[in-house]
């Protein structure tokens, strides 16, 4: 998968921490990610997805 430029810094963010995201980001800008195994999404009680990097979303930054 070739990763748009937005995807690539997403991931990279990740790598250091996991993310929860506000309340109006838009999750269609990582929907491709959580898709091919990059991200994982949890929600919490409090209504925000929180975002970490997988193994594989890892690789992708190392190989890109």
């Amino acid at each position: 998968m070739t990763l748009t430029s937005l995807e690539r810094e997403f991931l990279q963010r990740l790598s250091v921490e996991p993310w929860a995201s506000p309340p109006l980001f838009d999750h269609s800008l990582v929907v491709r990610l959580v898709e091919a195994g990059y991200v994982e999404t949890a929600t919490s009680q409090s209504g925000a997805v929180q975002y970490e990097i997988t193994e594989a979303g890892r690789a992708a930054v190392v190989d890109g």
